[in-house]
């Protein structure tokens, strides 16, 4: 992932985050930055998920009763 200018509009500075040749998010450095950090944790967390072993048993469900309450 690549941090490159932009461009200034309006006296702003924009830059823009390059992934693989392609733009995913245009921001300013301190938003380019932000992103990068949680992109990456969230990459870092489905390789997590991803690596550990399935649940030996299916995910439990839960019901709701209504509760019978006398007036």
């Amino acid at each position: 992932m690549e941090v490159r200018f932009l461009c200034i509009q309006g006296g702003k500075q924009f830059y823009e985050v390059v992934l693989s040749g392609e733009q995913i998010f245009v921001g300013s450095r301190g938003e380019c930055a932000r992103f990068t950090k949680i992109h990456d944790d969230k990459v870092a967390l489905e390789h997590a998920d991803a690596s550990r072993a399935p649940r030996s048993r299916a995910v439990p469900v839960r019901t709701y009763h209504q509760s019978r309450l006398r007036a």
